[in-house]
């Protein structure tokens, strides 16, 4: 999906035929991270949001950015400043809870690494979430690309946008 200064949010179909939504708080920090520099090192962080009891659907809505002492290069970025633990821990006193990992790739349409695949899957084995999806977005230069591991079967795919009607908005979700 491209990456707009223009979105406020995005609709994601997810695999059960939910949907999750992309907030604008979370896709204005990671914009500001994106690798648009050969000077600019890869970015990330964790994604935090919550699942709505009465539908079911998903809401992203915000992220950690990077910290002093996290793990930074052209290419490659890991979590270690505990910083992204005060971030988890201050959501979660807010009701918003961990939903997944985010990051940045040099390229104009990100592609996960042999890394990346072998990273979401260890996770969908150890991590839990507020709902049974895991989220894992990562912004090229030009594009930002999200997929949905399911936490009960471990598969991962990466879902898109929900169908817009001819005037921009988004049509109703008819399910899986």
């Amino acid at each position: 999906m491209e990456i707009q200064s223009s979105n406020s949010y995005v609709k994601m179909s997810l695999p059960n035929g939910k949907v999750v939504d992309v907030l604008s708080p979370v896709l204005a920090e990671i914009r500001r991270w994106v690798q648009d520099e050969p000077s600019k090192p890869e970015s990330g962080g964790f994604i935090v949001g919550y699942l709505h009891k009465g539908t079911g659907n998903v809401s992203l809505e915000a992220v950690s950015h990077p910290y002093p002492s996290d793990i930074r290069n052209r290419i490659r970025f890991d979590i270690r400043d505990s910083k992204h633990q005060h971030f988890l821990r201050r959501a979660k006193r807010n009701q918003s809870y961990y939903m997944g990992v985010w990051h940045t790739h040099p390229q104009e349409i990100p592609v996960p690494s042999e890394i990346d695949w072998n990273d979401w899957y260890e996770t969908l084995k150890i991590d839990q979430t507020g709902c049974s999806y895991v989220f894992f977005i990562i912004a090229g230069t030009m594009e930002w690309r999200i997929w949905a591991g399911d936490i009960h079967s471990g598969n991962i795919q990466e879902i898109h946008e929900c169908p817009k009607g001819d005037d921009g908005v988004y049509l109703k979700n008819k399910g899986p």
